[in-house]
């Protein structure tokens, strides 16, 4: 305990004695007279609770009340958009005059590379080569972006960027404009699909800020609405331990009423001092506030009972499910200030109602509230979290409380259309067609009879005709091994926008029902996902390996809709594919689930492809085309396509939005 709380306990304590003596001053006049003058001791006390309660009005003019911030399960935990990087980097120097050479080196570098992987897809050349056509400019005709990759900047150069930067001249808006037209330069060039124009000549007037949120910068203040708009990307439910049913988080003083103690406690002083007795009792009043705050009975939050109730038992990703909180009292006491807030995952989202409630409860009452969420695979239990209040306001105590009703969310595994695998072959019978004759449906050839061939195979027209057995060989048609290989690294958690689901939603969605498919063909299917989670189950069939499938698709960390950075998982590997390849079969043909957001996607499949796998990505395309950032993010993914193309990789360039089913149907005409 610190000498300022003993302080205040002890002035308070003596300002209910001098309560009662301002009291009979006023109500006898006469006694204030009769009373010594000049008393030290009275004298003293005056001094004490005048500098205590500067004291106190100094802490409350440095602090804050100490209120619990609930979450807001209402907002949609957003992921990050393709681009962000970008733009946040030309932001910062632009504006906030942070990292002038290491984001314009990372932006030149990363712009270069790119611009020869478009130049070697058009000219079919070497790098060597078209890294000549860049430096020569003969790759465009706009000035601009020509000079963008003509020759390197001297150190004079760069001195003078990074001081004009600081000093706030126009040269960062410069060197982004120019970075800009070069970027809508590789769009034409590459003849990439952006159904946004923009206007490459716009007046410099318009800052990047206006460009990038649609709004001025004059409007309020850059830095924070930036800040802000990022920040979006990042949870906004926080995760609690639901181990218990009951937890209590915290029991605090608001310290709400120090205000008031302040007031009190310079009054009194002042009173005490001057020997006016009625500053005397305006202090002892505020006293009186004080000492109800602190004598006002802690909630009691340990005899709530909640239950929780859905309108589905066993919902599918996707569903829309109706929940309904039931709250009951009995404590044995009322709970006058009780605020009540739904934890729901942040994987979910609220579409309808509100998961929060502001009551007050007797004993033995309850409250009711419902809203409705769409779920996501995976297997929960989330708290309610209560923060309840005295009378007063003064105390506050947190606590969470998790009902038995969980949620298991598992994907149905359903079969929508034919899967196309390619002719690689086990020992077991299944869907793909080989180049060897035997038992089968589709006719191969006819052949001399030989001992033990089966009857129904004898071609009975020849021995008709020329009285000599042949027999008939069919296709055979052999099962293959198929690995559906998923993409779950933290650069794979984009999304379209804040409140759309991001890549690896979208992948798993599909593959959940291309697993189905592929089984229901006869193929032995395995799982797989390259994070720092290993993620590995080997390529099977029969029922029970159905069933752990699904198991897996709903409750494996590496397939989680929640991204790595809020996950609780250690990583265990420094390259993530480490652990797939150690145990990849050999014969296996790999299905390659990613949004293509980095280099190190399409290098995976040129490794696989290269070691004899047969490989085809599924990339679902979230890039979007409104920002500087996004419109570069969409000519690098399309890159990486056109590269895994040329190298007879076949790549499904899905549409999130559509179906994968219809994108399925296209693809095998392309193929056959």
């Amino acid at each position: 305990m610190d000498i300022e709380t003993i302080l205040n306990r002890a002035l308070i304590a003596i300002g209910a004695v001098l309560f009662a003596a301002a009291a009979a001053m006023i109500v006898v006049p006469d006694l204030a007279s009769a009373l010594p003058s000049a008393t030290q001791g009275v004298f003293l006390v005056g001094i004490i609770a005048v500098v205590t309660g500067l004291g106190v009005v100094r802490r409350r003019l440095r602090g804050e009340v100490e209120e619990t911030v609930t979450p807001n399960p209402e907002r949609p935990a957003g992921n990050p958009m393709p681009g962000e990087d970008v733009d946040r980097m030309l932001y910062e120097m632009t504006h906030l005059r942070q990292g002038v050479n290491e984001n314009r080196e990372h932006l030149e570098e990363r712009l270069e590379n790119l611009a020869v992987a478009v130049v070697r897809n058009r000219e079919d050349c070497s790098v060597e080569e078209a890294r000549r056509i860049l430096q020569t400019g003969e790759w465009t005709d706009n000035e601009t972006a020509a000079e963008f990759f003509q020759g390197e900047r001297t150190a004079a150069e760069e001195a003078g960027l990074s001081g004009s930067l600081l000093s706030g001249t126009d040269d960062a808006a410069a060197f982004e404009n120019q970075f800009r037209v070069t970027v809508e330069e590789l769009i034409e060039v590459g003849d990439v699909d952006v159904s946004h124009e923009v206007d490459t000549e716009e007046s410099e007037d318009r800052s990047f800020f206006e460009r990038l949120f649609g709004r001025s910068g004059d409007d309020g203040d850059g830095e924070d609405a930036v800040e802000s708009n990022w920040n979006e990307s990042s949870s906004s439910v926080p995760t609690f331990d639901t181990s218990e049913p009951f937890e209590d988080v915290s029991l605090q003083h608001t310290n709400r009423w120090l205000g008031v103690t302040a007031f009190a406690l310079v009054a009194i002083g002042a009173g005490v001092v001057t020997f006016t007795p009625g500053l005397m009792l305006a202090g002892t009043v505020g006293i009186a506030y004080t000492i109800y705050a602190r004598v006002s009975a802690v909630p009691r939050t340990e005899g709530l009972v909640v239950e929780r109730e859905y309108d589905a038992d066993d919902p599918e990703p996707g569903d829309l499910v109706e929940v309904t909180l039931t709250v009951r009292n009995e404590s044995g006491s009322m709970l006058p200030d009780l605020r009540m807030v739904d934890v729901v995952p942040d994987s979910f989202v609220v579409t309808d109602g509100v998961p929060r409630l502001h009551t007050a409860l007797q004993s033995g009452a309850q409250a009711q509230l419902e809203y409705t969420v769409r779920v996501e695979r995976g297997e929960y239990e989330w708290p309610l979290l209560v923060v309840a209040r005295d009378f007063s306001g003064g105390v506050e105590r947190t606590s969470l409380v998790t009902p038995e009703a969980g949620m298991r969310v598992v994907p149905p595994l359903r079969v929508t259309n034919d899967i196309p695998v390619r002719a690689q072959t086990t020992q077991y019978a299944g869907d793909v067609d080989t180049k060897q004759g035997g038992a089968g449906l589709e006719f191969h050839s006819v052949r001399e009879y030989r001992p033990g061939d089966p009857m129904n195979r004898i071609n009975w027209k020849q021995v008709a005709s020329t009285g000599e057995l042949a027999t008939i060989d069919f296709r055979q048609e052999k099962a293959a091994t198929v690995t559906i290989l998923f993409d779950t690294r933290q650069s794979a958690y984009i999304s379209a926008g804040v409140d759309e689901p991001h890549a690896v939603d979208h992948s798993v969605h599909a593959a959940s029902d291309m697993f189905g498919a592929l089984y229901d063909q006869g193929n032995l299917v395995g799982l797989a996902a390259f994070d720092t989670v290993p993620c590995w189950y080997a390529p099977g069939a029969g029922s029970e390996h159905l069933e752990n499938a699904r198991v897996l698709f709903a409750q494996h960390p590496a397939l989680s809709p929640r991204p790595p950075e809020r996950q609780d998982h250690e990583s265990q590997y420094i390259d993530p594919m480490t652990h797939v390849r150690r145990r990849l079969p050999s014969t296996s043909q790999v299905f390659l689930f990613s949004p293509l957001a980095d280099d190190y996607a399409a290098e995976v499949a040129r490794r696989l492809d290269s070691e004899g796998h047969l490989v085809t990505v599924i990339s679902p395309d979230v890039t979007v085309d409104e920002t500087v950032g996004q419109r570069l993010t969409r000519i690098e993914r399309t890159a990486r396509v056109r590269y895994l193309r040329e190298r007879g990789i076949r790549v499904m360039d899905w549409d999130p939005d559509g179906q994968l089913s219809l994108e399925v149907e296209k693809a095998q005409t392309r193929w056959a």
